[in-house]
Formats: C-alpha cells, structure tokens, sequence
C-alpha cells in the first residue's frame, strides 16, 4: 500500500530510526551517540506525532492507538536516557514496525484532511 505524501516525511524518519536501531544491536553506537542522535531525529519526531496526529486519533475513538504509541514513546525514551543499547534495538524496531503496520494506517483512513495537512508544515 501506498502510504499518504502528508505522511511520507514521517514514514521516512521511520526508515532512519531502523537504521539507527540495526547500528545499535550491532554494537557500533556508543549510548552517547544514541543519545545525540535521539536528540536529533527521534525526539522531533515523537512530538510531532504526539502534538499532532495522537490528540486526532483520540477524537476519533483510537484511545489505544494513541496509549500505545504514547507507551512506545516513553519506554523509547527511557531505555535512551539508561543506556540500554539492546533494549533500544528492540522497542525502537518493534515500535516502528507498529507505526508503518497499524498506526499510519488508521491515520490515513480515520483522521480529517486537515490534521494530515498540518504535517506538511
């Protein structure tokens, strides 16, 4: 399936958040790198979704698609912030696999024109 271009930049931060996740279950990112890096792409991206697209969900009745997402979020930003490298690899890979598979495209079938709109911006 063809995802949405509103939602095209976002599913192109996903692609780099598994890169970044392989290079860390594969030992070349030190927990500072991680940490920087989250700092540079995952954190920007995790408030987009949670400014935006979260908040247009729960109007729309998908309270757990955006419990889930919010309970990936923290649990991401948790395992950075100890330096769990491996714990990193895993959530991050299995929360961007959820995003891609169930929350883009309740994203794309159930929220309004404008809030896709608005991620152009």
């Amino acid at each position: 399936m063809k995802r949405d271009p509103r939602l095209q930049r976002l599913s192109s931060d996903h692609h780099h958040a598994l890169v970044l996740a392989r290079r860390v279950a594969a030992g070349t990112m030190t927990a500072d790198e991680l940490r920087a890096r989250f700092a540079e792409e995952l954190k920007p991206h995790f408030a987009i979704e949670e400014r935006l697209l979260l908040p247009a969900l729960r109007d729309v009745g998908a309270e757990d698609l955006a419990v889930r997402t919010l309970d990936d979020h923290a649990a991401i930003r948790a395992a950075v912030a100890s330096g769990a490298l491996p714990e990193v690899a895993d959530r991050l890979t299995a929360h961007v696999r959820f995003e891609e598979r169930e929350l883009f495209p309740a994203c794309e079938e159930r929220l309004p024109a404008s809030v896709l709109d608005a991620l152009r911006g």
